[in-house]
């Protein structure tokens, strides 16, 4: 009797109901299905690992692993616990998830995080003891609303408008903007305009990449294409999203030299591994996205300018919250769905607390809108007052200011000290990884504080 797996977005669709990690398994150890939780504690992308090996995934940190590795390897149902290196323990199970003909066709594996597992179990033993207001929150599946966004400004609605005419037509998509100006709702929104269902989105944040491993990140490797890779070899995100978008966040990051393959990839639909002499056809739709200005860097020889003319076919500028602020009160309120789905007690605004929200000109646009509504909730019981946004927000007090408030302050000065400092390396360098390189960070860390920071 031949083995028969259920579909991909059907196995995903039930391991999204699961609210630890899940993970399907074939009879060579390959990813049929992983929901997101389970991909976050393995360290992967979803759409990268769907089809290769967890086995030689998990090879590179062995000394971590190998538990899970000797119970998977054994096809039998088992449990174990695995110590991963932010200090977590999680309990990780193994189960025969279907048998065809007797013999063991698929695994289930299944992770759990034992903080959340003790919690729980105090919530249950103790139900009338008071909850915390905010709980450990994954990614939200809850979208922002844009088409209802639309109605309310002008702006908005004449950048979607000229996205849609861009999709339907087949052109490239620039998205322009500040960070946090929404430029990935956008993109997300375009592609659910235009595309099918199941047709992947792949997100790719191109300055997070070190740049030793954009290539093999971007269009895969054969295996033994260089030291490390994985003996079965693994697909990029090109080919991880052929049949729907591929989304170049950031793309003003990419490293010079990689920017010739990236324009053969767009002049003529094709791919070539690392280390493979064969090229593949792919049939995916590019939008792309940058907070800097191409043009200038096209001028200081930075950026191609054959590139650019490819990716910015139509651009479609995103305007800042400040130059909208006839979108907060939508965008807060929606902000409030997201966090009361992780509060027992509902959060709202007392009407001076929304009005001081609505005059805050939000220079990190709505990421920042949503880092302060987040602290509102950690420090509000069930109706936010004024005294309990950040000390930015505040009218000045005439009172003495507790110690907590005055520490409070301090680590606010030191933040956007930071980000000065941030901005004018970028500035002076010209791109975020030159500015890393000149303060002796890593990428990451430069990507993160500007992005969450303000």
């Amino acid at each position: 009797m031949a083995e028969r797996l259920p579909p991909d977005n059907s196995s995903n669709d039930l391991l999204s109901l699961i609210p630890d990690g899940g993970v399907l398994l074939d009879r060579q150890y390959r990813v049929v299905a992983i929901n997101l939780a389970a991909a976050q504690m393995l360290g992967c992308q979803a759409a990268i690992i769907t089809g290769q090996s967890l086995i030689q995934h998990l090879q590179s940190q062995r000394d971590v692993w190998s538990p899970l590795i000797d119970r998977i390897s054994r096809r039998e149902k088992s449990e174990c616990l695995i110590k991963i290196g932010d200090g977590r323990t999680l309990l990780a199970g193994v189960r025969t998830a279907f048998r065809t003909g007797g013999v063991n066709s698929l695994q289930l594996l299944t992770l759990r995080d034992l903080d959340v597992i003790d919690h729980e179990r105090r919530q249950a033993a103790n139900p009338s003891q008071r909850p915390p207001a905010f709980r450990f929150a994954s990614i939200q599946k809850l979208r922002p609303d844009l088409k209802r966004q639309r109605q309310i400004s002008n702006h908005l609605d004449a950048a979607m408008t000229v996205a849609e005419r861009a999709a339907l037509q087949g052109a490239r998509l620039l998205i322009l903007g500040e960070s946090g100006t929404g430029k990935t709702e956008l993109a997300r929104y375009v592609h659910d305009f235009v595309a099918d269902d199941a047709a992947p989105f792949v997100h790719v944040n191109c300055g997070s990449i070190p740049e030793s491993l954009f290539e093999a990140e971007l269009f895969g490797y054969e295996r033994g294409a260089f030291t490390g890779a994985l003996q079965t070899g693994r697909r990029g995100y090109i080919e991880a999203a052929d049949g729907g978008t591929l989304f170049l966040d950031e793309v003003g990051e990419i490293p010079l030299a990689m920017q010739s393959r990236l324009l053969k990839f767009l002049e003529s639909g094709t791919i070539q591994k690392v280390g493979s002499a064969e090229e593949r056809q792919i049939r995916v739709r590019v939008m792309s996205a940058t907070n800097r200005s191409l043009e200038d860097m096209v001028r200081r020889g930075e950026f191609r300018r054959d590139l650019y003319y490819r990716l910015a076919v139509v651009p479609v500028q995103m305007t800042p919250l400040r130059d909208a602020p006839e979108l907060i009160d939508e965008i807060t309120a929606y902000f409030l769905t997201i966090i009361n789905q992780n509060r027992t007690t509902q959060l709202t605004l007392s009407p001076p607390c929304r009005d001081r929200l609505a005059q805050y000109a939000c220079p990190g646009n709505i990421r920042e809108l949503f880092k302060v509504l987040q602290q509102v909730s950690v420090m509000a019981d069930a109706v936010a007052e004024v005294v309990h946004l950040p000390p930015s927000l505040q009218a000045p007090r005439s009172t003495p200011q507790s110690a907590a408030v005055k520490l409070a302050d301090l680590k606010e000065q030191v933040k956007v000290y930071e980000r000065e400092i941030i901005d004018r390396a970028i500035a002076t360098y010209g791109s975020k990884r030159k500015a890393a390189e000149a303060l002796g960070v890593d990428i990451g860390t430069i990507v993160r504080k500007t992005q969450v920071s303000h």
